[in-house]
């Protein structure tokens, strides 16, 4: 008896918190049940560790150089086509796509190719790009363009789609506000994470030293992707103000990224605020942190936190979509307003004031987030979402092998 066909498509391999959804969905998805095929854009060298990870993951990899995060009308219907055809080449019987760009291609080309199934998962909107602050009339046009563009290919998709997925139910609630999607349509799944990944095994000192911070100061961290969305300025510009009233503490910024030119001029001058770059062993980073400072304009549900609340890291995020479904201010964590440096600086300075309160509020952090967000958790629920439109659509693939429990 044959397995089930599924392909996952995603715009890149890069680093991120879509990525990594994407790969450990692909990863522990049954074998007995499912053949899966992984299939991206644009390769970004400089993340080669996240495409030996997916090759990994996959039962097989494919590439489409031609997929990349920027619109280009031609172009994109050229992809479209080719991957239309290798669809229809491969006959998949699913066809999951996540991020934007592979979402909107990879769905019309999944129904011309005739799949049965189609899900795209939101790991943010595509139309939250233009939450950017260019302060210029033609920026701010083409901001306002950018998003007409981007909600009617949302709509249009979700109508093709047999069902969207939502990784925080803050941004199901958008989509259907924005109507983006049917509240038929869309389910939320909350973003999984590989938790035993996360218990540091590395020698502490070792990773001071490497870094170059002392270990009798306390240390704030960043770590993303060093782009809009994160504002990692809007970080730099809270370490300063936190140092202005705290000279011992020690900022560490992890990441890369469009705007690492930026954060490396504005901390020139300021040797208690560290840029790294990239760093591979996040678990070895976040257990050096007494604090974890999230300043995203906008976010699906925050990896970092995530991560950082695994660890019992007390973290201080802005209120940004399914954030505060992670932080309950003065409970898991401490929140601020967005574009706030001055906001996230004070909920820093007070984790870093009562550290016992602050540790309370990690280790009630811990118990919240044990197994609502595990990897395994998040897998079934897609299983079982996969399942139940195979049979929808009444093929006897539903019943390849017993459901998984």
């Amino acid at each position: 008896m044959r397995r089930i066909k599924l392909l996952h498509l995603i715009t890149h391999l890069g680093v991120g918190g879509a990525l990594d959804n994407t790969l450990l969905t692909v990863e522990r998805l049954c074998r007995q049940r499912y053949e899966v095929h992984l299939a991206a854009g644009s390769l970004e060298p400089a993340y080669s560790s996240w495409e030996e990870r997916g090759r990994r993951c996959a039962d097989e990899v494919f590439i489409f150089p031609e997929l990349q995060r920027r619109v280009r009308p031609w172009i994109d219907a050229r992809v479209c086509r080719k991957l239309a055809s290798f669809m229809q080449e491969q006959e998949y019987d699913i066809v999951h796509t996540h991020c934007a760009k592979a979402g909107v291609v990879g769905r019309i080309a999944a129904r011309r190719s005739n799949t049965q199934v189609v899900v795209h998962t939101f790991h943010a909107f595509g139309n939250q790009v233009t939450r950017a602050s260019k302060k210029s009339v033609p920026h701010k046009l083409a901001n306002v363009l950018k998003k007409q563009l981007f909600n009617v290919a949302e709509r249009y998709t979700s109508k093709i789609s047999d069902r969207v997925i939502a990784v925080c139910e803050q941004n199901r609630q958008m989509a259907i506000d924005q109507q983006l999607a049917s509240p038929k349509k869309i389910t939320t799944i909350y973003s999984g994470i590989d938790t035993a990944r996360f218990i540091a095994s590395g020698n502490r000192t070792q990773v001071l030293e490497t870094i170059g911070l002392e270990p009798s100061r306390p240390i704030v961290g960043f770590i993303g992707r060093l782009a809009e969305q994160k504002a990692p300025l809007d970080f730099i510009a809270a370490a300063k103000m936190v140092l202005a009233s705290r000279a011992d503490v020690q900022f560490v910024i992890a990441g890369d990224g469009p705007l690492t030119n930026q954060v490396k001029r504005a901390v020139e001058h300021e040797p208690r605020i560290k840029w790294i770059g990239f760093y591979e062993q996040v678990p070895e980073l976040m257990a050096i942190l007494d604090v974890v400072a999230v300043s995203s304009l906008w976010e699906g549900l925050g990896r970092s936190v995530t991560e950082a609340m695994i660890m019992k890291v007390p973290v201080a995020a802005t209120a940004v979509d399914g954030i505060p479904e992670l932080v309950k201010h003065g409970q898991t964590g401490l929140l601020s307003p967005p574009g706030q440096a001055s906001a996230l600086a004070e909920n820093i300075l007070e984790l870093l004031r009562d550290p016992k309160r602050a540790q309370a509020m990690a280790d009630a952090a811990r118990d919240f987030i044990d197994f609502r967000f595990d990897a395994d958790t998040m897998v079934k629920k897609i299983d079982q979402l996969y399942q139940e439109l195979l049979q929808a659509k009444k093929t006897d693939l539903a019943d390849v092998v017993p459901r998984l429990t």
